[in-house]
């Protein structure tokens, strides 16, 4: 079966994850469980993945999936899918509406669509083969601002990094007068990053069924972005850099460790080879 196939399955298990999530936030209570401290789990997650699972397995029993309850592992050939059925749980758990579904597809190791729904907003990010990124049926990308001093940018952060990299990267964009959000859900920024409502998202370490998807979608829409995939985030994470192409050397410049002095960007700035500029 072709990649037509599997795009047009993909649309319709995102629309049903995002029915049954949104029933989910409308009922009186979620049921959660805590993973670790602050990372939720709740039932709602572990439907959506088993029924995107159930349905892809059906359909394409040879195909490769990795999802955030559930596991499972990439390959370098083949097709392999990425699953977070509700990227923003904690934010689901106390019916604050800053959370997605995050779907996406990769092809011998590369991605080659991508799928957020806001189902609150009833917002659909997708950019599948052709590059080029919808939000429903809108093509959008992604901001021209130059000024920092205008800029919005996301943050994520986690305890697989030490709480020093938090403060240091708030501090840099402090010392540059950058407002910064955390949201909550890091897929759902990288979709606005897409969008161009926000400037940029970083995040020290990002799991792939989080930032694969996104990424794609933030590169589409012409956002510098890390090689998230070159630094093994397939199967361990990496750090996550997506930015508004008029403003990355400014914003890299200004920030530390791990998104300075490492070969993690695509523009040839050279901070980005640890190498100080003149």
């Amino acid at each position: 079966m072709n990649l037509e196939q599997r795009l047009s399955l993909a649309n319709t298990l995102v629309a049903e994850a995002g029915r049954l999530a949104l029933a989910a936030y409308a009922a009186p209570s979620i049921e959660v469980s805590s993973k670790s401290p602050g990372d939720l789990v709740s039932e709602t997650d572990f439907a959506i993945e088993r029924m995107i699972r159930t349905e892809v397995g059906n359909a394409f029993p040879h195909d490769n999936i990795i999802g955030e309850e559930l596991g499972g592992g990439a390959s370098s050939a083949g097709y392999t899918w990425l699953i977070d059925p509700i990227d923003g749980t904690v934010n689901f758990a106390r019916k604050l509406g800053y959370f997605c579904i995050s779907l996406a597809l990769l092809s011998d190791g590369r991605p080659v669509a991508a799928w957020i729904l806001d189902p609150v907003q009833n917002e659909l990010f997708h950019a599948g083969p052709d590059g080029v990124v919808r939000v429903n049926e809108a093509e959008v990308s992604c901001s021209q601002e130059t000024d920092l001093l205008e800029a919005v940018i996301g943050l994520g952060f986690s305890s697989r990094h030490g709480s020093e990299v938090a403060a240091n990267v708030i501090a840099g964009l402090t010392a540059v007068g950058t407002e910064h959000r955390r949201l909550g859900a890091g897929a759902l920024c990288l979709a606005h990053v897409a969008a161009g409502r926000l400037e940029g998202y970083l995040e020290p370490h990002m799991n792939p069924w989080d930032a694969v998807g996104g990424l794609y979608l933030a590169a589409c829409a012409g956002a510098v972005t890390g090689h998230y995939l070159e630094a093994n985030g397939l199967a361990a994470g990496a750090p996550v850099y997506a930015v508004a192409p008029l403003l990355s050397k400014q914003l890299l410049a200004a920030l530390p460790a791990p998104f300075s002095g490492t070969p993690l960007h695509r523009e040839n700035e050279p901070r980005s080879t640890g190498k100080v500029a003149n």
